[in-house]
């Protein structure tokens, strides 16, 4: 098995082989589209667990390189998730369910951090349907990294810029939009995210169509459609160019992940990123020139798998306990 794969096997293992702590989410009544933006090639299987903690789930799998599937855009292989996103909006317009869980089709993606174990199941059991039906929009992903609070500034100087997508987006906004161009945009990133019916139907079926129009038809590479997708969504759904909600409370109020204190969170991923480092000195041709890093290695990730487990659990029993607080008369 190839040395990338090892470490993605491993990072999962890490994440799932925690004590899952899921929980059935708290508007279990609400109807909802998992909406999965694919390769044929991806395994989805994992969203059948999902069944368990959101009983009115349909799972509605988008397949981007391959025109037989039931659900594909109109073009293969162009737009990134975005394309398949704004396909789904179009063609379900009018047969909606009370929220859209729009997704890539891993359970494990780096996009959902570490705080919540990285993992899409855990993240989704744990999901808060009421809320995400009070806030219309809402980013899975809640890290400010490289994401708020003011990461793209639309008025920069292309040398200037501290992101690839920064240049392209005064144009694509007004390529998409009629509205003045926002001089800041931010947001968390990764264009994985949960919609109301009233934040998609906020838009004529039609705007959901020129979307796909341009990104069908722009010369921009889709690398970066893709990017500058991520910084638009709140804007189409809720007008707001900055998107930037507080990451202690917010992992509360959504996930029932109750931290201590702000660090907590930030701290879990430096953690992580330091237990990315770390594996890549247990590689067997690193080790035979590196021995000593190897060692030092094997020894430091479990202490960082330790951390992880002890203070995500601590959130979780937190948020249990805030809960059952918020139950009493």
């Amino acid at each position: 098995m190839a040395w990338w794969a090892r470490r993605r096997l491993s990072l999962a293992f890490v994440f799932l082989s925690l004590p899952l702590l899921l929980a059935s989410t708290t508007a279990s009544n609400l109807t909802v589209h998992l909406v999965i933006a694919s390769l044929a090639a991806d395994d989805i299987s994992w969203t059948e667990k999902l069944r368990d903690y959101l009983p009115n789930l349909r799972i509605i799998r988008y397949v981007s390189d391959s025109t037989d599937a039931p659900y594909h855009p109109p073009v293969p292989r162009k737009g990134r998730e975005a394309l398949i996103y704004h396909t789904y909006f179009y063609d379900f317009y009018h047969d909606l369910p009370d929220i859209s869980i729009m997704a890539h089709p891993h359970e494990n993606p780096w996009h959902i951090e570490p705080s919540l174990m990285r993992s899409m199941t855990f993240a989704l059991s744990r999901l808060n349907l009421q809320r995400v039906l009070e806030r219309r929009y809402f980013n899975l992903r809640i890290s400010w990294r490289e994401a708020c609070p003011a990461w793209i500034n639309t008025t920069r100087p292309e040398s200037e810029s501290t992101s690839k997508e920064e240049s392209y987006m005064r144009q694509a906004f007004k390529n998409n939009f009629d509205d003045p161009v926002p001089e800041i945009m931010a947001g968390a990133c990764c264009s994985q995210f949960a919609v109301s019916r009233d934040a998609i139907r906020r838009n004529p079926r039609l705007q959901y169509k020129k979307h796909m129009n341009w990104l069908i038809n722009t010369g921009i590479r889709d690398y970066i459609t893709g990017r500058v997708w991520e910084h638009l969504w709140p804007w189409l759904f809720l007008g707001e160019a900055v998107n930037c909600p507080p990451e202690k409370e917010t992992y509360c109020d959504m996930y029932g992940v109750c931290f201590d204190d702000d660090e907590t969170p930030r701290t879990i991923n430096e953690f992580a990123q330091e237990r990315r480092m770390l594996e890549e000195k247990t590689e067997l041709w690193i080790e035979i020139f590196r021995p000593y890093g190897g060692v030092y290695a094997r020894k430091r990730i479990p202490e960082i798998d330790g951390t992880i487990r002890k203070e995500v659990a601590l959130a979780v029993a937190n948020g249990a306990r805030e809960s059952m607080r918020n139950e009493i008369p």
